[in-house]
């Protein structure tokens, strides 16, 4: 028998790797937000190294709480006098890479594939807060990246237990309706897609697993003292929000506070998984990584819950399209 050189059996190995690697494209991914983008950002980097069939880059161009209109103040700040405007943190995969940045720093820092925004949560639901400023931030992103596609973050609505649903009577299920109209509603308008992060946490929390209750705990008034009570705050393993934790007041003692609108772990690795799914359109079932505080069997409801709820937009944004053909 004929033997083959070790050599050559080794260049044929790196040149089969090299090839099959070649062939996964990487996209460029912009996220022009807030917490709520870092949120849905948090894993996404992680995710993609994960899986051999898909690979991004993913920056995400953040201000805390930053509003549609907040994004457009800026910018236009900023072309006015170069000094101002600078108002962001600029990550790339998760890592900071960048303080009091501007937006259009950022749009030109890469050539981005895609590019998405969203209103911050306390308007999302609100529907006059969306004009003029989607228009005005899509023409300002165009002006810079005018081959980029703009895609709509949705992002969800708070926890049954946040101090605003309770405080404020804004009802979850009714904040859900209108944000998600309100998202959809400019997509049609722009012809953008919409990345239904805010519906797929509606889907889960219409199943057992993530089906969080109302409960009477109030985070101002109770008993619990730390460290004694550092673990007994009310279960939250049924959320997507993080909705209680501990935080040291202004005095340096440790007090419980409230939250229920920022994602928690689970929360955050279902908008990650959402995210994955969009742009890579490879299944978010079969993706390996999953945060160590999450199960396997929550992480193995959350990724299907991803990919049935991108399934389900695709085909829903379809459907116009296939009537206006017909």
């Amino acid at each position: 028998m004929k033997m083959i050189p070790l050599a050559r059996t080794l260049t044929f190995i790196l040149l089969v790797v090299t090839s099959l690697s070649a062939e996964v494209e990487k996209v460029k991914i912009l996220g022009v937000g807030n917490s709520f983008t870092n949120n849905a950002n948090k894993y996404l980097a992680k995710i993609y190294d994960s899986v051999d069939t898909a690979d991004a880059d993913i920056g995400t161009a953040f201000i805390g709480g930053c509003s549609l209109d907040r994004h457009v103040k800026h910018a236009k700040e900023h072309e006015a006098n170069p000094q101002t405007g600078n108002q962001y943190q600029y990550r790339k995969d998760w890592e900071l890479v960048g303080k009091n940045v501007s937006l259009k720093e950022m749009l030109l820092d890469e050539d981005w594939d895609y590019i998405t925004i969203q209103q911050v949560s306390t308007k999302s639901y609100k529907e006059g807060t969306f004009y003029p400023y989607t228009q005005e931030l899509i023409d300002y992103i165009r002006q810079y990246r005018p081959d980029a596609e703009i895609v709509v973050h949705e992002t969800w609505s708070h926890s049954v237990n946040s101090y605003r649903a309770k405080d404020w009577k804004l009802d979850p299920d009714e904040m859900y309706q209108k944000l998600h109209a309100n998202y959809h509603k400019i997509a049609d308008e722009h012809g953008l897609r919409v990345i239904p992060v805010g519906t797929a946490f509606q889907n889960a929390r219409a199943t057992e697993m993530w089906d969080y209750q109302v409960n009477d705990f109030d985070p101002k008034d109770n008993d619990l003292i730390y460290p004694e009570d550092k673990n007994n705050l009310p279960d939250m393993s049924k959320s997507l929000n993080n909705d209680y934790y501990w935080k040291k007041n202004k005095e340096g003692t440790w007090e419980v506070r409230s939250d229920g609108f920022h994602a928690n772990t689970a929360g955050e690795y279902l908008g990650a998984l959402v995210w994955f799914e969009f742009f890579s359109g490879v299944d978010a079932r079969t993706v390996p990584y999953k945060p160590d505080s999450l199960s396997e069997a929550q992480a193995e409801s959350l990724r299907i819950i991803a990919h049935e709820t991108v399934v389900a937009e695709k085909a829903a944004s379809a459907q116009p399209a296939e009537a206006a053909a017909m």
